[in-house]
């Protein structure tokens, strides 16, 4: 049960992706912070790379070892790989967002919601990976809520995480349940992780709702 780090990739992502939309993105900036993104990862990758070699040499191959030089060009670590690349795409994605209007962003939302969120309930259907389209999907339903939307209620908020929670659960049980019987229907979580569809990125609704809530919480902490 991979879930748990998905679920906190989006929330991170989704307090990132909030205060995005507090002011205008500039190709300037938002490319500074890739280079200082690439700086920080390398400082880490080379360090990690050094404990290797002193303690743990086996583990280390000559492709990590190349990978750590560039880490983030590498895809060392993918969540940094696809934010950044969501960083340099974010000046024309927000202007093009802005340029929709209120009618065409809110349908665009409820399109992909529809074709990447409800249907990834679905064994066998179609899902988005992880990687910075996922990142893009989440960026649309979350500037068309702040933009266009009414704040949620904290009742509304309530409700949608327990919705979420109460699929996950059904997911999860229902799953246990048909491989205990031997019916391996496809989905039962991969053993590799890399090849698994994020089901927690896919499916907006929880994401969203726990965005609310760190919303909400944080502007009564802050007022």
């Amino acid at each position: 049960m991979a879930g748990g780090g998905k679920v906190g990739v989006v929330i991170f992502f989704s307090i990132s992706a909030w205060f995005f939309l507090d002011k205008e993105q500039t190709i300037k900036s938002n490319l500074k912070r890739v280079w200082i993104m690439e700086r920080e990862l390398l400082f880490w990758s080379l360090i990690l790379v050094t404990f290797y070699l002193v303690f743990d040499r086996a583990d280390l191959s000559m492709k990590l070892m190349a990978k750590s030089i560039m880490p983030l060009s590498t895809d060392l670590w993918w969540y940094a790989t696809a934010y950044a690349i969501f960083l340099a795409l974010l000046p024309f994605l927000a202007k093009g967002l802005k340029a929709l209007g209120r009618e065409y962003h809110l349908a665009l939302a409820a399109t992909v919601l529809v074709i990447w969120g409800l249907t990834s309930f679905i064994p066998g259907m179609i899902g988005i990976k992880d990687g910075f389209l996922g990142l893009i999907y989440l960026f649309i339903l979350i500037s068309a809520y702040k933009w266009y939307m009414k704040p949620f209620t904290t009742r509304q908020i309530w409700l949608m995480i327990g919705t979420g929670l109460g699929f996950f659960l059904l997911y999860t049980c229902a799953s246990i349940t048909l491989s205990l019987l031997g019916h391996d229907i496809g989905i039962t979580p991969p053993a590799n992780d890399s090849e698994a569809t994020s089901k927690e990125t896919s499916a907006a609704l929880y994401p969203l709702s726990v965005q609310s809530f760190f919303q909400c919480f944080s502007l009564r902490c802050t007022y």
